[in-house]
């Protein structure tokens, strides 16, 4: 009789220590649901209303040839650095800086050299035309000659004074018994380096290498001028194409 009251008593006291274990349950904080992740917001440029009009005007289809290889536009006449200063201040100035370095973010700066190595003045034009990045496009606002004229420009920025100098006596002391004291060309082979598609359309790199290896008539030249005075000598060579503002 008492072993039977005894196990009475452990049940009714087992039975109480699990009743007082599951009332009042506490919440656990570590299983509370996490803040949700807010969207990501991509960086947007601040554009003025002349800026924000002129995205309406935006064209995606690129002229082509028959092959499928993009066709460059060539101005109709020399750009003019002069004329596109203004272009530039009334336009440009807002996102790219009076003195081109850039305002914006994902604006290039216009005084690196390298900038305008790797690609001819015609491919910057499309991107003025059609628009690229944060950049609407300006076909619509500017007539032909003012985006041409506002591109080579830009090239301006690059010119170094004393590079080009160097470039002058380079090509003066080299170059001018085959290409002409004003770059047209003596030799039938030698281009016009002051025609409106060559200097719309041709890449210093490219020139870089003709000069360097060698083309046609023209020997190779790396072992007489170094990698500073080849880019040199291209820098004034482009300068005859335009109306630049360090040129007289």
């Amino acid at each position: 009789m008492a072993v039977r009251y005894t196990r009475i008593v452990s049940l009714l006291i087992i039975l109480g220590m699990f009743i007082g274990a599951c009332g009042d349950p506490r919440p656990i904080s570590h299983l509370a649901a996490p803040t949700p992740i807010p969207p990501r917001v991509e960086p947007t440029a601040t554009l003025n209303p002349t800026l924000e009009a002129s995205l309406q005007a935006v064209e995606t289809v690129s002229p082509t040839s028959g092959e499928g290889e993009q066709v460059l536009p060539i101005p109709e006449q020399q750009p003019d650095a002069h004329q596109g200063a203004t272009v530039f201040a009334q336009n440009c100035a807002v996102c790219h800086g009076e003195d081109g370095t850039g305002v914006i973010p994902d604006t290039p700066d216009f005084t690196q050299p390298d900038l305008f190595r790797g690609a001819a003045p015609a491919e910057l034009f499309i991107s003025v035309s059609k628009g690229k990045g944060t950049m609407p496009p300006w076909e619509s606002s500017l007539n032909e000659q003012q985006r041409w004229d506002a591109v080579f420009y830009t090239l301006d920025f690059a010119v170094d004074n004393q590079i080009l100098k160097q470039g002058k006596d380079i090509y003066t002391t080299n170059c001018v018994v085959c290409h002409g004291q004003d770059g047209k060309g003596l030799l039938e082979d030698t281009p016009d380096m002051t025609s409106p598609e060559f200097v719309a359309t041709t890449r210093l790199v490219d020139l870089f290498t003709s000069v360097s290896k060698g083309k046609g008539t023209m020997p190779p030249w790396e072992a007489q001028l170094s990698e500073e005075e080849r880019w040199a000598v291209l820098m004034y060579i482009r300068t005859f194409g335009y109306k630049s503002l360090h040129r007289p």
